[in-house]
């Protein structure tokens, strides 16, 4: 049995479930033309990528993987975000040019299947979006414009951890200076073989 005021908001609850079905029950055309129209002026990172490799954290040896990073041509607003995570996973060789000399006993591996190297993500809070209702329940809440760049990193030696690496990156100023302003969230996905 719910609390009184869970049952209190049957009605409400109803309402919005009501709007859901018949948002479910659009063409997916329809739905893109919701979220588009909601969007408004908000625009996606397209960040420019480039081939280069990374160090595998969990293969045995110096293995390198091909990845895609950011590129160093980058314009438009979102340009210091990328260069803040560019510089972060380029320190200590975790993110190498596609021109690299691997070193003595190192090598390059560009056909292994299902890698999916480990991530850094940096999202930075934006302004509060002023049309804050659901397209799909109408109930509003609060959203922002944020902006969320995300780049590969691998070992910066052949005996650095990912906790290591993680540590280490976290610990950077830059990213210790992002982290301080409210909202801004840092995060890293590890590695799957």
């Amino acid at each position: 049995m719910g609390r009184y005021s869970d049952i209190r908001r049957g009605v409400e609850l109803n309402a919005a479930l009501t709007k859901l079905r018949a948002y479910e029950d659009l063409s997916r055309d329809a739905k893109q033309s919701l979220y588009k129209g909601q969007r408004g002026s908000s625009v996606k990172v397209k960040a420019n990528r480039v081939k280069g490799y990374v160090e595998a954290f969990g293969l045995v040896g110096r293995v390198f993987l091909p990845v895609r990073l950011l590129s160093a041509t980058q314009t438009g607003s979102v340009a210091t975000l990328i260069g803040i995570v560019r510089t972060a996973v380029a320190a200590e060789g975790r993110a190498l040019a596609v021109d690299f000399a691997a070193p003595v006993g190192g090598v390059k591996l560009d056909g292994l299947k299902g890698y999916v190297p480990a991530k850094l993500s940096l999202t930075q809070r934006g302004a509060e979006v002023a049309d804050n209702k659901s397209r799909v329940t109408d109930i509003e809440y609060k959203r922002y414009d944020n902006k969320s760049v995300s780049s590969p990193f691998g070992a910066g030696t052949d005996t650095e951890t990912y906790a290591a690496a993680v540590a280490d990156i976290k610990a950077q100023s830059a990213i210790e200076s992002f982290i301080g302003s409210e909202g801004n969230r840092v995060s890293f996905t590890p590695e799957l073989l």
